[in-house]
């Protein structure tokens, strides 16, 4: 029987958290490297280097980490192209490579320490980056050799160590010893709950799930919406599809590729549902109240982008301003502490209208910093929602409604009685 503490367990746990990162990493090259041989064998016909297919293989197994892609200058039919970068972070891939660390990190639930399996994922998946940025780095197309080493690791091992922390254990008849690690982060969260400001502590809660419910449910929303617009659009993504005269292989997987992006897709639509709208290269715009784009990449799914019309764009931003509605008055239950707190119905609804369209904003501004992207060189550089305007907007819209509806889901019950000290 293993001991408690020392290095066995240890070593355990190292061995843990290195071989699932080296399994995983490695995974994920193997399926990029079949779908690019794939498309190398049958629909270029096998007449290039296999080993430059190879290299693209590695340089999306980066891409989809969120890795920054570099290319040097160069020249296209005679147009000198200067130097850009294809900077973006898929959501959906990178949401799937944190869910394996999180499942890796779930497994941990036996060990009584998780640093060392910490440790272990980073130096293993580091390594394997910096062993794939040595072979795929060229003049001409390079992965950011500064991200390259980091990003991927901290992806991979972010979640190894959410889910070692915060993962469900396992339901069993013995008692399981929770790790130092996660006993020392309840201590933590206690301990900064109780020095909190009252003020923070009493809208803590209702804040954060009703703002966290708003960016929820308009995602949802959004997702419904973009599936309406593919549907409508179809045609035209065929088109698009058609013009990119991919081969068999090569729509399969940009059809992969654009589902990678089906997060970044949604936050792009909530944002037009919110009212300030996304950007498709410097210059253009793309809300309720009107498109303006000019020159777009070959991709089928920029084939479902609606044009705006004032009419529709005012039935637009009445969803949010309902969500925003809905999610402060099913918190009700949620606001009894900011109810005992506050005096007054108007001091409890600023309190608790206001944090929740903080909350709010800070998270839809945060998703359009995850989902900027550049995807070519010049205007391309910029792809997707501004962060500050997304705030301003959201805040404004969810704090109103919110600080409106907190006059009934935050009302104090009675009046707090005057104590008797302040009353001489």
């Amino acid at each position: 029987m293993a001991k408690e503490t020392g290095d066995g367990t240890r070593g355990v746990a190292l061995l843990i958290g290195a071989l699932d990162a080296l399994v995983s990493g490695a995974a994920i090259l193997l399926i990029l490297v079949v779908g690019s041989t794939l498309s190398w064998w049958l629909d270029a016909g096998a007449t290039t280097d296999w080993f430059d297919s190879f290299r693209n293989a590695i340089d999306i197994w980066f891409a989809v980490h969120g890795v920054a892609i570099d290319f040097a200058a160069s020249s296209f039919s005679g147009l000198a192209i200067p130097a850009f970068a294809i900077a973006v972070l898929p959501l959906g891939a990178a949401l799937s490579i944190f869910a394996l660390g999180w499942r890796s990190g779930k497994r941990l639930f036996g060990s009584l320490e998780l640093w060392p399996a910490w440790i272990g994922s980073a130096l293993v998946y580091g390594g394997v980056s910096a062993l794939l940025l040595s072979v795929a780095a060229t003049k001409a197309v390079s992965p950011n050799p500064i991200s390259a080493y980091f990003v991927p690791a901290i992806v991979f091992t972010g979640g190894v160590i959410c889910g070692s922390l915060f993962g469900a254990l396992p339901h069993t008849a013995v008692k399981l010893n929770l790790a130092s690690e996660r006993i020392s982060g309840r201590e933590l969260v206690e301990t900064i709950g109780e020095k909190v400001n009252w003020v923070i502590r009493s809208v803590a809660s209702p804040a954060l799930r009703a703002g966290t419910a708003f960016v929820f449910v308009i995602q949802l929303i959004s997702a419904v919406v973009f599936a309406v617009l593919l549907g409508f659009n179809w045609l035209n993504v065929i088109q698009l599809y058609e013009q990119l005269q991919g081969g068999v292989i090569g729509g399969f997987s940009a059809t992969l590729m654009q589902l990678a992006f089906l997060p970044n897709l949604t936050f792009y639509v909530s944002s037009w549902l919110v009212g300030p709208g996304f950007a498709i290269g410097s210059g253009s715009s793309v809300s309720p109240l009107g498109t303006a784009l000019g020159p777009l990449p070959t991709i089928p799914v920029f084939g479902t982008i609606p044009s705006g019309d004032f009419t529709v764009g005012m039935i637009v931003l009445v969803v949010p301003v309902l969500v925003a509605l809905g999610v402060t008055i099913a918190v009700k239950k949620y606001a009894a502490e900011a109810r005992h707190n506050f005096a007054t119905p108007l001091a409890s609804a600023i309190a608790v209208g206001l944090s929740i369209g903080f909350v709010a904003a800070f998270e839809m501004a945060l998703l359009a910093v995850l989902t900027h992207a550049a995807i070519g060189p010049g205007r391309m550089q910029n792809i997707g929602a501004d962060p500050l305007w997304i705030f301003v907007w959201v805040f404004l819209e969810v704090g109103i409604i919110s600080f409106l509806a907190s006059f009934y889901a935050a009302k104090p019950n009675a009046a707090s009685p005057i104590p008797e000290h302040l009353k001489r």
